[in-house]
């Protein structure tokens, strides 16, 4: 069945770190909404829940596909799960020709860009394709494509492709940085893009190399010198190997990329190594 081929696809996609829900009903779908930040830190950004539709194998293509949007622009029900939509958001139209289907939406959906809109575009594909006759998806807004979405028919298979660049899957992590006002070290939750060929270590270690979001108070301590010459995860143990991390700030930046890799899901332990020498951070 269609249905289930388009759901192993997104399954594999998103590895999903939840548990998969029980064998759905007949008639019971998948709605992929945006995980909670902070809700399940170094998890997928993207979990389903599944909506039962009575009689919905039997409805038209089209009423069934709306029904299965307009749930997903509401609010679901478990705390660590939300729409991936901004507030207002709206269904204008949708259609079904040729097995693709044509959503367009409410001018709010324009505010999203970057990995919020992968997010958000990713949530309506795969919601989408489940359904049989349905194979691709085009967003618009008030009837126009948004110019800055490289790929305007999405398919499961390419839903989280973002900027052309092959992003395998979003995650969600708190990052910890310096806060400059009471010189500790302070979590900010962020999604990250981890694409294609990169480990979810070094999106950590990129991402603590670019610095916090909207915040101020928060400054970078991992200097342009530090890199990443190695690591690898084995039975819930993080394995790391620097170089280039300078002696200023060093137990802070040490313990702040510990902390970072602990929120990974599946990491309990990071032992960390300078140049071949270990160099453990503060234990909290």
């Amino acid at each position: 069945m269609k249905r289930s081929l388009a759901l192993l696809v997104a399954a594999l996609l998103l590895a999903a770190c939840a548990a998969e829900p029980e064998q759905p009903a007949a008639d019971g779908y998948a709605i992929y909404y945006a995980a909670v930040l902070g809700a399940d830190a170094g998890g997928d950004a993207i979990r389903s829940d599944t909506l039962v539709v009575p009689g919905g194998a039997e409805q038209d293509t089209a009423a069934l596909a709306e029904t299965l949007v307009r749930a997903l622009l509401r609010e679901p029900d478990d705390a660590a799960l939300r729409s991936p939509f901004p507030g207002g958001t709206s269904l204008q139209k949708l259609s079904v020709a040729r097995g693709r289907a044509l959503v367009d939406l409410s001018p709010q959906y324009e505010r999203l860009s970057g990995i919020d809109l992968s997010i958000a575009d990713a949530c309506l594909t795969l919601t989408l394709t489940q359904i049989d006759g349905i194979y691709a998806v085009r967003i618009t807004v008030d009837g126009r494509e948004l110019p800055y979405r490289e790929t305007q028919l999405l398919t499961a298979a390419d839903a989280l492709l973002s900027s052309g660049e092959d992003v395998t899957r979003p995650i969600n992590v708190s990052l910890y940085f310096l806060d400059a006002e009471t010189g500790t070290l302070r979590a900010q939750a962020q999604t990250l893009a981890l694409y294609e060929g990169q480990t979810r270590v070094s999106a950590v270690f990129d991402a603590l190399r670019r610095g916090p979001a909207g915040d101020e108070a928060l400054r970078v301590l991992l200097g342009d010198g530090a890199a990443l010459a190695s690591s690898h995860i084995e039975n819930g143990v993080c394995y790391v190997e620097l170089s280039g991390v300078g002696e200023e700030n060093r137990a802070l930046t040490l313990d702040a990329l510990r902390l970072s890799l602990l929120s990974l899901d599946g990491v309990d332990e990071v032992r960390l190594r300078i140049d071949g020498e270990p160099a453990e951070p503060p234990q909290n």
